[in-house]
């Protein structure tokens, strides 16, 4: 008996791909499979599995196609940017340093936080605290303080309560200035520091 009287009709189909495709119609009785090839004549099974692996790899290789045309699309439209959220964030603090200021002058303290921080409270030792005003607290270019009036620098004492701050966030870039006024007539160092949260 003829192999396709055996198998009766040959069923064929199109893939998406634009590739021939036929169905498996069974097995002689030697147990070997066949499959109609685009000829009309039958294959064994391993040269179905080699064209089906051929047929996948095309398929893969023409999503892989496509995807790198879509991303030569996007780099043509502009610049690709990634989110990156924070790894960890935690409380901070930022020294002030020491700065001579002179009797009866002003000095303005700039300090550049290395991760992103937002100033909570502004600490000065007790011990010069009485000596000092606190004329502005800036955040970048931006004021933390409601009016120019200057604020007695003992508010921020060590042991002092009720004055934490919620300030503006100063990035990587910016500065934090606290502005002084030494209103003792003989030079003083200004020491101090702020506590605040940051993330990085």
């Amino acid at each position: 008996m003829a192999v396709h009287e055996m198998y009766g009709d040959l069923l064929d189909g199109d893939d998406s791909l634009g590739f021939e495709t036929t169905e498996l119609l069974g097995d002689d009785e030697s147990g070997t499979s066949f499959v109609p090839s685009s000829s009309g004549a039958f294959v064994g099974r391993d040269e179905a599995d080699i064209v089906g692996a051929f047929l996948a790899r095309k398929q893969s290789q023409q999503q892989a196609a496509a995807a790198q045309a879509l991303m030569r699309k996007r780099v043509a439209a502009g610049a690709l940017l990634r989110g990156v959220p924070p790894r960890n964030s935690r409380e901070y603090a930022l020294g002030l340093g020491s700065t001579s200021v002179s009797g009866n002058s002003s000095a303005n303290i700039n300090v550049q936080p290395q991760v992103i921080f937002r100033p909570e409270r502004l600490v000065v030792p007790s011990n010069l605290a009485v000596d000092f005003l606190i004329t502005d607290i800036k955040v970048g270019k931006n004021s933390q303080l409601v009016s120019t009036g200057a604020l007695p620098a003992v508010m921020f004492t060590e042991v002092a309560f009720g004055v934490r701050l919620k300030m503006d966030t100063c990035q990587i870039s910016m500065f934090v200035t606290v502005s002084v006024t030494n209103q003792n007539p003989a030079a003083r160092n200004f020491q101090g520091g702020i506590v605040g949260p940051a993330v990085e």
